[in-house]
C-alpha cells in the first residue's frame, strides 16, 4: 500500500474545522472512486499545518489520481477552494509498512 502525503501551510484552523463538512460532501465521491483508493486522513494542527493522507493500494493509481488532485479538486470546489487561505507546500509517498486501523 502507498500513502500519498500532501502538506499544507497557512492554513486557517477554525475556517478549515468549519468548511470540513462542506468540503467532504463534495470532493469525497471523486476521491472515493480514484481507481486503488484505500482511505484518507485529514489533520491540522493548531500551527496552521494541515496533513492530507490518501491511501492507495499501488504506485500506479497513486500516480494516476494526480491529475485529480491537481485539477478536478480544485476546479469541483470552485469559489470555495478560491477562498481557502492554506496553500500545498509538498506532497510525498511512502510506502506503508503496518496498517493498524481497525
Amino acid at each position: 500500500m502507498v500513502a500519498r502525503v500532501a502538506r499544507f501551510e497557512g492554513v486557517n484552523v477554525e475556517r478549515t474545522r468549519g468548511m470540513i463538512d462542506e468540503v467532504e460532501a463534495i470532493i469525497g465521491p471523486m476521491v472515493e472512486a480514484l481507481p486503488g483508493y484505500r482511505g484518507n486522513l485529514d489533520m491540522v494542527a493548531a500551527d496552521g499545518t494541515q496533513l492530507s493522507i490518501t491511501l492507495f493500494d499501488t504506485d500506479e493509481n497513486a500516480d494516476a489520481a494526480e491529475r485529480v488532485f491537481d485539477e478536478d479538486l480544485p476546479r469541483a470546489l470552485g469559489e470555495t477552494f478560491d477562498s481557502w487561505e492554506g496553500r500545498r507546500v509538498a506532497v510525498e509517498r511512502y510506502e506503508v509498512l503496518v496498517d493498524m486501523r481497525g
